[in-house]
């Protein structure tokens, strides 16, 4: 059986009508029938998780600066939905332990992908540990790491073996199972853009699982998992129902 069990995955939440990685993006993607979430984690200067995809924070919020030198209380401060529209004015950066307990009240499986800083690797898997530890009733609900860092991932495997670790890459690696046992993962994610149908048949016939990202038009998401696909990562929780 596949680890995600559903065709989409709700890339940063329901992105495309609300303020990515909020809880208000959960809330909505839920509301409109989403059964997985995709998120990014970073590491604040002062060792807080705070949710937010880029490294810097002048696209998602009122701030400006580097996630990674910026303390939590500045970060917790900011708005993060005023960019997205007027209406989200006053939303918030979420905390990982908030953002869990969102998830879990929604009912939704998560693939939590960590951000790292290069030389902060172990600190980022370690504070996400703490919080997985202390928040997440791992084996019960649905949940797998993430992270272009295959660093991130082999550390993962030790601190939390019993949560399922992809890697993401941007290619398809012409070597994917020696690639899968070195990061110890067990499932890929890759660029719709970058794949080709070579890929596809490797992926194939060496029963892997993998995703694809981010894909926003039906017919494109409905030909990827026609050809092996487990499930796309999309900004739009209602893609497969157009």
């Amino acid at each position: 059986m596949p680890i995600v069990d559903a065709p989409l995955i709700a890339h940063r939440g329901a992105s495309a009508v609300t303020p990515e990685n909020t809880l208000i993006a959960v809330e909505r993607a839920a509301e409109l029938g989403a059964r997985w979430i995709e998120t990014d984690v970073r590491l604040t200067s002062d060792g807080g998780l705070v949710m937010i995809h880029d490294d810097t924070l002048h696209r998602t919020t009122s701030g400006s600066g580097s996630v990674a030198l910026t303390p939590l209380s500045q970060i917790l401060a900011l708005d993060a939905g005023a960019w997205f529209g007027p209406e989200f004015a006053g939303t918030r950066v979420p905390e990982l332990s908030d953002f869990l307990t969102c998830i879990l009240d929604c009912g939704l499986g998560l693939q939590l992908e960590l951000k790292e800083n290069f030389g902060r690797e172990e600190e980022l898997v370690d504070a996400v540990t703490s919080v997985i530890k202390d928040e997440w009733p791992v084996g019960d609900k649905p949940l797998f790491v993430s992270s272009f860092s295959e660093r991130c991932m082999r550390i993962c495997a030790k601190e939390l073996p019993e949560v399922p670790r992809a890697i993401a890459t941007e290619f398809v690696p012409c070597n994917i199972v020696d690639r899968l046992r070195e990061t110890q993962c067990q499932i890929i994610h890759f660029q719709a853009s970058c794949v080709t149908e070579q890929d596809f048949a490797t992926l194939r016939a060496a029963d892997i699982e993998f995703a694809v990202a981010t894909i926003n038009e039906p017919d494109t998401a409905r030909a990827m998992l026609s050809k092996g696909a487990t499930s796309v990562l999309s900004d739009d929780p209602m893609l497969l129902d157009l």
